[in-house]
Parts: C-alpha cells; structure tokens; sequence
C-alpha cells in the first residue's frame, strides 16, 4: 500500500473511534465530584426556581462549593438518585421529603432514603444524606444562613433548631450563626 492511500484511510479509520470512543458519563462523574449539586424536580415545580436562589447564596458564601441546580425528570428519577448516592443535597416540597424518608406515597414498598435537614424555607426543605460528613454539612449551612436575607420564606433560627431530623453539621452552623 502506498502513503497516498494510507493516509486516505486514515480519516475514515479515526473519525468512528473519536466519535464514539468518548463517553460523556465518566465525566459527569466528575463534574458531580468537584460541584455540589442541588436536586430538584421538574414536578416539584416550586424547587427548582428556588434551588437557583439556594445556589447563589451558598456560592456567595462558600464560593469553593461550586453550587449548581440539577433537575431531575420526576421525583422517583431524584428518589434513586439519593438513595444510590449519586445526588447527596436535594431541595424538595416537605411532603415529597417526609415520602422519601418514610417510604409512603409515591414510594411506598421501596426502601426509605435516610434524609437529614440543613434548613427550610416555606414548604421546602433542603437536605442531604444523613452520612454525608457533619464538617462539609456545617460550611454549606453557614454559607447559606450568611446570605439567609436573599432566601424568602427562610424560617427562625430557632425554629430550624427544633427539627429531630436537622443534619448535626447544621445544627452546629446554626448555633454559631
């Protein structure tokens, strides 16, 4: 074979395995490792506009967190990503939280997802999952209660204090607030 007609080939020899050599997944992999992301629903429709308020205000405050909304397709896509520990923050209606940490519901028959509070703002409640470490837990909230004034519905400190299922890094960011 001659180098005029190898290097024909070549193109079409290297076009397929670019093109389909590269999976976008072990990236989102890591793009989920270096942003905290904030789960919400397209049909839990109050979440979403409101995780973007969160994000800003968590960003002002802890800019090394690099907070970005996420949006799952429907509230049993966010379940099982919380519950195989894709997702670790979500921000959800509180009855759609209390289903998910009962397994009532929507969820009925399927394992509980074990969910802690880091704080509320009207009837959303922002959690994580309860064996994500209590020190990153307790940076996010403090971050979150500096900007407190720029997140409408935000309830009382004391209020958040008197949650059983508050997150201990939570409580600890709120107590020092």
């Amino acid at each position: 074979m001659n180098r005029r007609s190898f290097l024909g080939l070549l193109p079409a020899v290297l076009i397929p395995t670019t093109t389909f050599g590269h999976s976008p997944w072990g990236q989102y992999a890591v793009y989920r490792q270096k942003h905290l992301l904030v789960l919400s629903t397209r049909d839990d429709p109050a979440s979403y506009y409101y995780s973007k308020l969160l994000v800003n205000a968590i960003n002002k405050g802890a800019p090394e967190a690099s907070a970005r909304p996420a949006r799952a397709v429907n509230l049993e896509r966010a379940y099982n990503l919380l519950r195989t520990n894709q997702f670790q923050f979500a921000l959800l209606s509180q009855q759609n939280i209390l289903d998910m940490r009962q397994a009532t519901g929507t969820f009925s028959g399927k394992p509980a997802v074990d969910l802690r509070t880091i704080y509320r703002f009207g009837d959303l409640e922002f959690v994580v999952l309860a064996q994500f470490p209590d020190g990153l837990v307790e940076v996010v909230a403090d971050a979150l209660l500096s900007s407190r004034e720029d997140l409408p519905g935000a309830i009382t400190r004391d209020e958040a204090l008197k949650s059983a299922l508050l997150h201990p890094g939570a409580r600890r960011a709120i107590i020092a607030d």
